[in-house]
C-alpha cells in the first residue's frame, strides 16, 4: 500500500523542511519532495512536524508491565505504550536479577518479540548483573556478580543480545568486553565506580558507550590531597565514547543537560527513557522493578520512579516524546538536534542506520508526527 504523508514539516538532520510530502510504499520511504505522487491513502500532516521514528535503546517497561515478566502480554503492552509516544524501535532491557528469570526472558524475547507489530524490537540490552555494588543504585545488590566466563557463558548463545552494560573495573571485564565486541555487541560502562584511567583503558577494550551518564557512576574525587577524575569526566572528555542520558528532565537538571551538550557532539549523545513498569501509572503507585515475583518495590513520586526509601531513582516514567521535549525546552537545543539524538545517533550506535534513524528514500518508513510542543499526533487519513 502506498501511503502519502502530505504537507509535513520534515525534521532532517540539519534542519526543518516545510511543506514536504513523503510517500511510504510497502513499509519503505519511496519519495520525498513537493510533488504529489500516486497514493492509495493520504495522511494529512497539516504542517505539523514529521521525523524518523524514535529509537529508545534503554527501556524496561511501561503501563504496569516489565520485560522481566517474560509474557507475550508484556511485550505487546510495552510496545503499545511507547509507540503512542513516537517510539518505533527499541531494545528490551533487563536488570540484575535471578539467572533463571533472565534466561527465561531471553527465551520469551525470541518467541514473542518478532511477532510484535506496534514497533520493532531491535534486540535486548542486558543491563547487568556485572555491576559494582558501590554504584548499585536501584539494581538489587544481591544479584550483582563478576563478569567471569562461567557467569556470562549462559548468555553467549543468544543472538538477540545487542548491548551489554557492565562495570569495566571488575575482574574479568576486559575479557568479557573483547568477547562481546567479537560478536558485534555494543559494550557500555554502567553502574561503575571506575576512575578516569580505568574508563580510558576500557575504551581500548571495546567499550563505546556510557550507560545513563551521571546515574550510577563515579565522578571527580580525592585521593588524599589529590583530585582524580571519575567515570563521568571520562564520558564527557573522551571523544570515542558516546553517552546515554535519561532526558526526562528530572534525572539531570538543566545545567547538566547543557554541560553534556557543550562537551559532546550530537552524534555522541543518545537520549533514552530508562522507562520502568511505572511509565503511564498514576502518582503514588507502588510497583515492582524486575519480575513480579522477585523484583523490588518502588514508587512513582514527583513524576519519577524511586526506591521506597527515596535513596535512589529507579528508572523513569518517561517515553520518547518527553525526551525530545526536555532537550528542546530545558537544554535549549534546536529541534532537529534533539531529534537526531533519539533517531540517527542510536541507529548509528547499533549499526542499523542503513535502514533506520532518518527519513530517506529506501529506509524503513518509521515515522513520528508531532506538534510544536512535541506532543505525538496519531495518524488520521
Amino acid at each position: 500500500m502506498k501511503k502519502l504523508y502530505r504537507d509535513a514539516s520534515l525534521v532532517t538532520e540539519s534542519g526543518v523542511r516545510e511543506h514536504t510530502n513523503i510517500l511510504a510504499d510497502d513499509g519503505k520511504i519511496a519519495y520525498i519532495g513537493s510533488d504529489t505522487p500516486a497514493f492509495d491513502v493520504a495522511v494529512e500532516v497539516g504542517g505539523n512536524y514529521l521525523s524518523a521514528g524514535f529509537i529508545d535503546i534503554h527501556v524496561h517497561g511501561a503501563n504496569g508491565y516489565d520485560f522481566m515478566d517474560g509474557t507475550k502480554e508484556s511485550f505487546e503492552e510495552i510496545a503499545r505504550y511507547h509507540a503512542a509516544h513516537g517510539v518505533t524501535s527499541m531494545l528490551a532491557t533487563t536488570l540484575a536479577g535471578d539467572l533463571s528469570e533472565t534466561l527465561a526472558f531471553l527465551d520469551a524475547f525470541d518467541r514473542y518479540a518478532p511477532k510484535i507489530t506496534a514497533l520493532e524490537y531491535l534486540g535486548v540490552h542486558l543491563e547487568g548483573p556485572y555491576f559494582n555494588p558501590k554504584q548499585a543504585g536501584a539494581q538489587d545488590p544481591k544479584y550483582l556478580i563478576l563478569p567471569k566466563k562461567d557467569n556470562y557463558a549462559p548468555f553467549l548463545g543468544y543472538d538477540c543480545i545487542k548491548r551489554v552494560s557492565l562495570a569495566p573495573e571488575l575482574d574479568g571485564a576486559p575479557e568479557f568486553a573483547r568477547e562481546l565486541c567479537k560478536r558485534g555487541i555494543v559494550v557500555s560502562a554502567g553502574h561503575t565506580d571506575a576512575s578516569f584511567e580505568e574508563i580510558e583503558a576500557a575504551q581500548r577494550e571495546g567499550f563505546s558507550l556510557m550507560t545513563h551518564l551521571y546515574s550510577g557512576m563515579s565522578g571527580v574525587h580525592r585521593r588524599g590531597v589529590w583530585r582524580t577524575g571519575g567515570s563521568i569526566e571520562a564520558g564527557l572528555l573522551l571523544d570515542t565514547l558516546s553517552v546515554e542520558i535519561i532526558a526526562d528532565g528530572l534525572h539531570l537538571p538543566e545545567c547538566l543537560l547543557k554541560l553534556i551538550c557543550k562537551c559532546k557532539p550530537k552524534d555522541k549523545i543518545v537520549l533514552v527513557s530508562d522507562a520502568s513498569r511505572g511509565a503511564g501509572l498514576p502518582e503514588g503507585t507502588v510497583f515492582k522493578i524486575g519480575s513480579l515475583e522477585k523484583g523490588q518495590d518502588v514508587k512513582v513520586k514527583d513524576d519519577i520512579a524511586m526506591l521506597m526509601d527515596e535513596t535512589a531513582f529507579a528508572g523513569s516514567v518517561a517515553s520518547g516524546d518527553r525526551l525530545v521535549r526536555t532537550m528542546v525546552k530545558k537544554a535549549g537545543l534546536a529541534l532537529h538536534d534533539a531529534v537526531y539524538m533519539i533517531t540517527a545517533a542510536p541507529a548509528k550506535l547499533l549499526g542499523v542506520y542503513g535502514r533506520k534513524g532518518s527519513i530517506e528514500v529506501g529506509k524503513d518508513a518509521d515515522i513520528a508526527i508531532f506538534d510544536g510542543d512535541i506532543n505525538i499526533i496519531a495518524e488520521k487519513s
